[in-house]
């Protein structure tokens, strides 16, 4: 029986020395353990990670304290670590712990317009 790693290698982005890693295992106590021995592995090898969790997600407190504690991990050492395909309850986690700067794709906040009713161009 074959044990499939929490974390895929994918080809680099973002410019010279960043590496794209795809989480495909929840992020929770379970998993734990095995996401953060993938991750120090990661970052030992030197380069800024963008992590795309689009086929995960938090599920407890556990999972997000090792979301969380491969970014420190990653500043420690001195690497930018950046997610990437968050789900809508990651993102809101991130955001109410003040670290929606971890988030590779930040959306700009919506404007709420009263009254009016036809669309607005900028």
């Amino acid at each position: 029986m074959s044990v499939m790693s929490a974390m895929t290698a994918l080809a680099p982005v973002g410019g010279v020395g960043a590496t794209r890693v795809r989480v495909h295992a929840p992020f929770d106590l379970r998993h734990s353990a095995d996401l953060r021995q993938e991750f120090i592995r990661a970052i030992r090898e030197g380069n800024d990670l963008l992590v795309d969790i689009s086929e995960s997600t938090v599920v407890d407190q556990v999972g997000f304290a090792t979301l969380v504690g491969a970014h420190a991990r990653a500043a420690r050492a001195g690497r930018r670590l950046r997610f990437t395909g968050a789900d809508e309850r990651t993102t809101r986690l991130l955001r109410r712990a003040g670290l929606a700067r971890l988030l590779a794709e930040t959306p700009a906040p919506a404007v709420a317009l009263r009254g009016r009713r036809t669309p607005f161009a900028v």
